[in-house]
């Protein structure tokens, strides 16, 4: 009974592994459609939290440093007058790079030619020059909603440039929080509040990058003809090969492809103690993406309550303890294999030596 119990959790975590890294691959595979986005680690590595939450931020990249680089004007030179200095020369590269390849997608899509492209072209430099306006505060000036206590809200008159000081301030309110009030004080100290925090600068930043947008999508469709306009809107650009995604193409293709191949090996018991050892070396890098830990604010991803120890953590174990049993031999192709090498044939069949 303890073989057969053995062999059936080898089994059950087999499972689990191979569908998740099954999945993964489909969703990759189907592409981008309105019901299906591709997996990606780029969520989950960015929503860590612990000691190494810096190293696995980096692979992801930092949402909101991407914004802000995207929302950042150049600054003037020592003796540049702004008079003179066309808008459209302070705006961002990150930006300016994005909108010209959002540009070329536009002009490929919509097979814009000859005069009619030059029009957009003149277009996306008129919505350069704009958006470094808007960005300056020049023009853009709207009511926003401003939260003081749990019910009280005032609508407050703001230029972008203010909207975006706001931002800046709430990103760096819970980078604080996150690492220098959590570690010192304990999750409980901001438990409230970081909930909130979270849920504004995500809604600046994509309320932001939506208001600064829309004017250069909008002046672009413009110069469309009916007949264009029927085309539908740009696909959404699919993702590269992974080694064009560069360290995070990296890391997606080995979760997938390795969930996949520890779990089939589990199930069928091959290479069962490498296996073994593999799914813990998985299970581990998880576990510390999002430790348990009690002074630590409690992912959104987490399913129930924990405290140093969580799931990964006891299948990692079970995983090292499989390790260390004949699994695979009792239940599996290990077995089947030893059986056939033929070096245990040779012993077989070997003459008996003399005075046997």
């Amino acid at each position: 009974m303890t073989r057969f119990f053995l062999v059936l959790l080898r089994f059950a975590i087999g499972w689990h592994f191979l569908f998740e890294g099954l999945d993964k691959i489909q969703s990759v595979n189907v592409g981008i459609t309105e019901t299906n986005r591709p997996w990606t680690s780029r969520a989950y590595l960015r929503e860590s939290t612990g000691p190494l939450a810096d190293t696995f931020h980096k692979q992801a990249g930092d949402t909101d440093e991407e914004a802000l680089s995207i929302l950042e004007v150049r600054a003037l030179r020592p003796g540049e007058d702004p008079a003179k200095i066309p808008a459209s020369q302070r705006i961002s590269p990150v930006l300016d790079q994005a909108w010209n390849e959002y540009f070329q997608g536009f002009a490929d899509h919509y097979k814009l030619e000859g005069v009619q492209r030059k029009l957009a072209e003149g277009k996306l430099a008129q919505a350069k020059e704009q958006a470094v306006r808007w960005l300056l505060g020049e023009t853009g000036v709207r009511e926003v909603e401003h939260s003081f206590g749990p019910s009280a809200t005032v609508k407050i008159k703001e230029s972008p440039a203010q909207r975006l000081q706001d931002y800046r301030h709430k990103v760096q309110e819970l980078r604080d929080i996150m690492n220098e009030k959590l570690p010192a004080f304990g999750r409980d100290v901001e438990k409230r509040h970081l909930a909130a925090l979270k849920a504004d600068v995500n809604r600046m930043r994509s309320e932001l990058l939506a208001d600064l947008e829309k004017p250069m999508q909008e002046t672009l469709q413009s110069v469309l003809t009916d007949e264009q306009k029927k085309m539908g809107p740009i696909p959404v650009p699919v993702a590269g090969h992974w080694w064009e995604q560069g360290r995070l193409g990296m890391i997606d293709l080995i979760t997938r492809y390795g969930l996949t191949v520890v779990g089939a090996c589990l199930v069928l018991g091959v290479f069962t103690r490498s296996a073994c050892l593999a799914g813990a070396a998985f299970l581990l890098l998880f576990y510390l993406a999002m430790p348990p830990l009690p002074w630590l604010p409690e992912s959104p991803r987490v399913e129930g309550h924990y405290v140093f120890v969580n799931k990964n953590i006891i299948e990692m174990l079970a995983l090292l303890a499989l390790a260390t049993t004949r699994s695979g031999y009792w239940a599996g192709l290990d077995g089947l294999l030893c059986s056939l090498a033929p070096w245990r044939w040779r012993g077989r069949r070997a003459p008996a030596g003399p005075g046997r």
